[in-house]
């Protein structure tokens, strides 16, 4: 008898091939693998994940960049799903588009105001330097 798997050939009385380590019997045997295996495109998990934490990051002043980052990387993942699934979206996959877009224009505005605020101060530090000195 020959192996299916090596080709190797072997004793007509053996069930295992001693090459490869294969079952072998006289009859073919149909074995069906069922795969719930997605791939890491296909789950909208990352996209809402990233929605949240872009959004959560940008709600802060000095965060806000890293909320920016985060959001944009939340749009990027929504991208690649919907060209993953040809189109097709899921609810979490919408709701974390949705929330990296709010996440982008928060943490921009953050951001700005961010800004705003450490030259507001540092303008006045140096302006009421002379009351803020000693001696």
């Amino acid at each position: 008898m020959i192996c299916n798997n090596c080709g190797a050939e072997i004793n007509d009385n053996i069930r295992i091939c001693p090459n490869c380590g294969a079952i072998v019997s006289g009859e073919k045997q149909n074995v069906t693998v069922a795969s719930t295996y997605v791939g890491p495109m296909g789950n909208p998990t990352p996209v809402l994940v990233w929605g949240i934490l872009g959004l959560a990051f940008s709600c802060f002043f000095f965060t806000g960049l890293l909320g920016v980052i985060f959001s944009i990387i939340g749009l990027t993942k929504a991208k690649e799903y919907n060209a993953f699934t040809s189109g097709g979206s899921s609810r979490q996959a919408t709701i974390g588009k949705i929330l990296s877009i709010v996440g982008v224009v928060v943490g921009a505005v953050s951001v700005l105001l961010s800004i705003l605020f450490a030259v507001g101060v540092g303008g006045l530090l140096l302006h009421y330097r002379p009351l803020l000195t000693i001696g």
